[in-house]
């Protein structure tokens, strides 16, 4: 005997699409059907991303608006640096000896950037100053006479300002 076949009522069949589409159906399709990186910020909705959903060690200071992080504790003391500027000083003796020439050294690593002298003593001796002028990368050198010789006492003061080399 031969057996009719049957299809199922479209009832049945309505009811078994109800059926796969609870289970899950769509929400798989709709995530493959949608294209890499088409989701950005204009499509967020205010607040959606939380700390529960965001891997913890992901982002990075790029990540955050300026001045939205904390300042981290101050870290230890560095060492004293060497001071950026000095001023050396030179003299002769207060005397009557004439001329007279004087150089103010800088320290080792720093450089002579400017200088200038300073003539002192007891009355009124004339004094010119031959030289007043940088002596090498280092140094400021300066010279002067007596005019007329007084038998005064005087001196020449040498003044270099001197600044730290960049290594």
């Amino acid at each position: 005997m031969r057996q009719l076949r049957t299809f199922p009522s479209p009832a049945t069949t309505l009811a078994s699409a109800a059926l796969l589409l609870a289970l899950g159906g769509t929400s798989i399709a709709a995530v493959d059907a949608l294209p890499r990186s088409s989701v950005g910020t204009a499509q967020l909705k205010a607040n959606a991303v939380t700390s529960a959903k965001v891997r913890n060690g992901s982002l990075l200071n790029a990540d955050f608006r300026s001045g939205s992080l904390p300042a981290g504790p101050p870290g230890p003391q560095g060492p004293a640096g060497a001071s950026a500027r000095e001023d050396i000083a030179a003299e002769t003796p207060t005397d009557s000896v004439s001329p007279k020439i004087v150089r103010a050294n800088c320290t080792a690593g720093k450089k002579v950037v400017g200088g200038g002298i300073e003539v002192g003593g007891t009355g009124r001796s004339r004094v010119t100053v031959t030289e007043n002028l940088p002596a090498g990368d280092n140094a400021w050198e300066a010279e002067a006479f007596e005019v007329v010789a007084t038998g005064q006492t005087w001196k020449l003061e040498v003044h270099a300002i001197c600044v730290a080399v960049a290594p």
